[in-house]
């Protein structure tokens, strides 16, 4: 009960703001010790655990002002249309890793999967030359490869929609308590990891870098005042 209290108490504050019905959006508590909020395809928001009874109340609502923003700009469903449509490239690039991970112990094996996978693709793009567009090869050639290539786009399209839900906070008027959250975030080494995967994990990441988002709430805000 006390949750539930605490947690409608900034709910209602958020949507006033936004012009919203509160009772129109369902709360829920993640059991989780991350700082981090959820918005799910329907009329669902979420926020972890420690993010309730940690937070204060201004940047809760920061939080819940930012997953507002989520839903007003329909993210949830095309992130959840995206999630379906994107499991057969997940699969395969999780399986293209696990016999990565698997060549790197036994290197006999890794030399005979990237022969395999290279005579494959070097074998449908000898086939569209030969036999042109009757053959189909091109377009199976676009199959082996779009695995690989579809999560980009994907993970670029998160990161916008996160930046936009942010926007969203700040025209709220929730700009200085979304910029201090993501202070702390960055003060608790939440860039750790993103920075440690280099390059590839910044290219797959599907929340922007935190500095990133600070700057573009800055700039924001800037341009707003003037």
């Amino acid at each position: 009960m006390l949750e539930q209290q605490k947690l409608d108490v900034a709910w209602r504050a958020v949507c006033a703001r936004a012009g919203v019905d509160p009772s129109y959006h369902k709360l829920w508590v993640e059991e989780s010790d991350s700082v981090n909020g959820i918005s799910v395809a329907g009329r669902s928001v979420a926020v972890t655990r420690w993010a309730l009874n940690n937070l204060p109340p201004r940047q809760l609502q920061a939080v819940l002002a930012h997953e507002l923003g989520h839903h007003s700009g329909g993210h949830p469903w095309a992130t959840l249309v995206v999630f379906w449509y994107a499991q057969p490239a997940r699969l395969m690039v999780a399986a293209f890793q696990a016999l990565v991970r698997l060549s790197a112990q036994i290197p006999a094996v890794g030399c005979l999967i990237v022969a395999f996978f290279l005579f494959f693709i070097i074998g449908l793009a000898f086939q569209s030359m030969v036999w042109g567009s009757s053959g189909g090869g091109w377009g199976w050639t676009l199959y082996a490869i779009v695995p690989f290539v579809v999560p980009i786009p994907l993970a670029w399209i998160s990161r916008r929609s996160e930046l936009i839900a942010d926007r969203v906070a700040a025209d709220l008027g929730y700009a200085r308590e979304t910029i201090a959250f993501f202070y702390d975030l960055q003060s608790q080494g939440e860039d750790v990891a993103r920075r440690a995967a280099g390059w590839r994990g910044a290219l797959y990441a599907t929340h922007p870098p935190i500095a990133d988002r600070i700057r573009a709430l800055e700039i924001h805000v800037q341009g707003t005042a003037s």
